[in-house]
């Protein structure tokens, strides 16, 4: 590390966004879901991919400067929007291939990259029940390459989700997301969590990097996953945030949301004015 490049103070859940927005790059359109996927979107395009394409999953298009919204319909993500569509219409863009990176959340998630939104336990007497997919599944399964961003527990980490909202794959063999119709070479790529990040590697979740930088161990790493998970031979400490990207992060994600509703965030257009 180049001394004085890197931030000294910053938490893990700046860490996991942070680590997050470096997933996207300047030329990608990037299909984004509410919460922390948006506060990666958001970092980036104002960072180090000022050039991408964020779609929200209501049919919100922008390749435009917009403050980070609370929701997924928001006047500040719709104002000078370059598109205002519908869910649908983004649906098909991504379904044909012109989505090249997909950022979700989620309930559970399983070492072969399945996402659970559904239920927890049993599927008609469930011990918790989330909304459901919203947009998970179309992310999941139709853009080019999906990343999953959540904090890292050993009740979400599971070996096998309880229910499949969102297909990763299946089980590991190969092929079996072309065998239900998905496009060829989708899919998961990468995890981020508050502890780590991983990648696939023959469809199997692989640990990457450890947040050694936020005291995290590699055994605290395994404590928070319910299976005996897949290191890289090549493992590394995760790369911690620069000072820019914090002072980015800052302004336009941590002060954006400390907002009070119904005020103008940092970063939004005065009325009549495009972001620029």
């Amino acid at each position: 590390m180049t001394q004085g490049k890197y931030a000294t103070e910053y938490t893990a859940a700046d860490q996991m966004v942070i680590s997050a927005a470096r997933q996207i790059k300047n030329t990608d359109t990037v299909y984004v879901g509410v919460g922390l996927p948006m506060q990666a979107g958001v970092l980036a395009k104002n960072y180090h991919a000022p050039n991408c394409t964020i779609i929200i999953e209501n049919g919100i298009v922008r390749a435009s400067l917009f403050p980070l919204p609370r929701a997924t319909d928001t006047l500040g993500s719709q104002s000078f929007a370059e598109q205002l569509s519908g869910l649908f219409y983004v649906n098909c863009l991504a379904q044909a291939g012109y989505i090249t990176t997909g950022f979700m959340g989620g309930g559970q998630i399983d070492r072969w990259g399945n996402v659970n939104d559904t239920a927890v336990g049993d599927y008609r007497n469930p011990i918790h029940r989330w909304p459901g997919s919203g947009g998970g599944n179309d992310v999941m399964s139709f853009c080019g390459r999906t990343v999953v961003i959540l904090e890292q527990t050993k009740r979400r980490f599971l070996e096998k989700v309880d229910f499949n909202t969102c297909p990763g794959y299946f089980d590991g063999k190969p092929g079996q997301r072309e065998e239900i119709g998905l496009r060829p070479n989708t899919g998961p790529v990468a995890v981020i969590t508050d502890l780590a990040t991983y990648t696939f590697e023959n469809r199997e979740m692989t640990l990457k990097t450890v947040h050694t930088g936020c005291g995290v161990t590699l055994d605290q790493v395994k404590a928070e996953l319910s299976w005996d998970v897949r290191v890289a031979q090549d493992l590394k400490d995760t790369e911690p945030p620069t000072v820019d990207e914090m002072r980015v992060y800052k302004e336009k994600i941590v002060g954006a949301r400390a907002v009070p509703p119904g005020a103008r965030p940092p970063g939004a257009p005065s009325q009549g004015a495009p972001p620029r």
